[in-house]
């Protein structure tokens, strides 16, 4: 008995099925990858909030922004020394970098280095593209203050706010933190669950605008964000909160906030939205699309704004 192969045209077109089959299911597949990576990026937030609250049942308050002191002179910056993520280290289960990590030091001190070098997955967005890298250290806000010789340290995606928040109307009220001091609880007139406490910027210091990595013109590298020493999670992690224009660029003005760069808004790379805790310690998503004066009033812990509408 003769048998009988496939012929060449048979062949293509059983090529050219699995293919459409493959891109069917291709967006699914990463549409369910992201899915998983949005909750774990949830779950980052909520641990995060539990110690908060943890720390806020063992000292009276929720930790300071960040830790100022030792102004330079002249009209120079004063050094950041670290930040409220580094408060945070005896209750989110890291005994061992507790103990390694030189709490009367810098974060940037060579007596941290291995300690600020571990990556810890709980402020780690594993949807950021550059999630594994290591960033640069500074004593302050600019490449000129950059640690030398070279101190680096493990990434950071989540950050707080300190300073007011001053919406499009010119109305400022307090961010939920504050520089060098403890938050109580009674600060939150405007209710912990009405109050932001930390949001996605997530893969700072690489400068990206509405999810295009942004090149410097005068170098052809990658361009940096303000702040590129502050992108480890030993770093400050506190900004203040600006608006952009819809290209990203701007800063200051009103036209965007969510996901339109990855300077002093919000930004993450969840599709249509950004992930916040509150200070009852749920995490919830912010739209892309959301008024920019509402995500302003959600950011103060005491302006009294009425917030309501889609956010």
């Amino acid at each position: 008995m003769k048998r009988r192969g496939f012929t060449l045209i048979e062949l293509l077109v059983v090529i050219a099925i699995i293919a459409v089959l493959i891109a069917l299911l291709l967006p699914a597949v990463q549409a369910a990858r992201e899915a998983a990576r949005r909750i774990q990026c949830t779950n980052n937030l909520k641990q995060i909030g539990l110690a908060f609250h943890n720390y806020e049942q063992t000292n009276g308050g929720f930790p300071p922004a960040r830790f100022v002191g030792g102004g330079t002179g002249g009209g120079s910056p004063s050094f950041v020394y670290s930040g409220w993520p580094v408060c945070l280290l005896p209750f989110i289960e890291q005994a061992t970098i507790t103990s390694a990590y030189n709490f009367t030091a810098p974060h940037y001190n060579l007596a941290n280095q291995t300690a600020v070098l571990t990556r810890l997955n709980v402020f780690v967005c594993p949807s950021s593209p550059n999630s594994s890298r290591t960033v640069r250290l500074s004593t302050g806000p600019t490449v000129a203050s950059y640690v030398t010789p070279e101190v680096r340290g493990a990434p950071g995606d989540y950050y707080v706010r300190f300073g007011n928040v001053t919406n499009s109307a010119g109305f400022a009220a307090p961010a939920a933190l504050d520089s060098n001091l403890q938050t109580p609880l009674a600060n939150f007139t405007d209710g912990l669950s009405n109050t932001v406490l930390v949001s996605e910027i997530t893969s700072r210091p690489d400068l990206y605008r509405r999810r295009s990595l942004q090149t410097d013109p005068a170098t052809g590298g990658t361009a940096l964000t303000n702040q590129p020493g502050w992108a480890s999670w030993s770093s400050p992690q506190a900004l203040r909160l600006m608006g952009y224009l819809q290209d990203g660029a701007g800063e200051g003005a009103f036209a965007c906030i969510v996901n339109c760069a990855n300077q002093q808004g919000l930004y993450s790379f969840h599709p249509s939205l950004a992930l916040v805790l509150l200070g009852d310690g749920h995490a919830r998503a912010i739209s892309e699309t959301a008024a920019v004066d509402l995500v302003f009033a959600v950011h103060t812990r005491s302006g009294g704004e009425i917030v309501s509408g889609d956010w």
